[in-house]
């Protein structure tokens, strides 16, 4: 009798010890969950705010694109405008030296025909 009042006192003390286990582990268990919640939360945060980041960089880096090929244009624009107005100088001037050429040529002719009138 002794032995089985010792071996009933030892199954309640096992018992009662995994029954306080299993609300400890049950409570563990939410717990974990609760934080495993927190650290997604947090990662999706992390990741929003690093898409957020990569999309204004990718954004920046376009302008700055933008700006550099508006520059090119603008410089390639300049440059040619420059060449055209050059070569509307030069075909200027063409025309008004041989403008003076032929007047040169038509006071010549008229002086020699004066020249021979007399």
């Amino acid at each position: 009798m002794k032995s089985f009042a010792c071996g009933l006192l030892i199954l309640a003390t096992l018992a009662a010890g995994s029954s306080f286990a299993y609300v400890q582990d049950s409570d563990w268990h939410w717990q974990r969950s609760a934080e495993a919640r927190e650290r997604a939360m947090e990662a999706r945060e992390r990741a929003r705010a690093n898409r957020d980041w990569s999309r204004t960089a990718a954004r920046e880096r376009m302008e700055l694109k933008r700006e550099a090929y508006r520059s090119r244009y603008e410089a390639r624009r300049e440059a040619m405008r420059l060449k055209m107005d050059m070569a509307r100088e030069r075909r200027e001037l063409i025309r008004d030296e041989s403008r003076e050429r032929r007047e040169m040529l038509r006071e010549m002719r008229r002086e020699l025909r004066s020249d021979h009138v007399f």
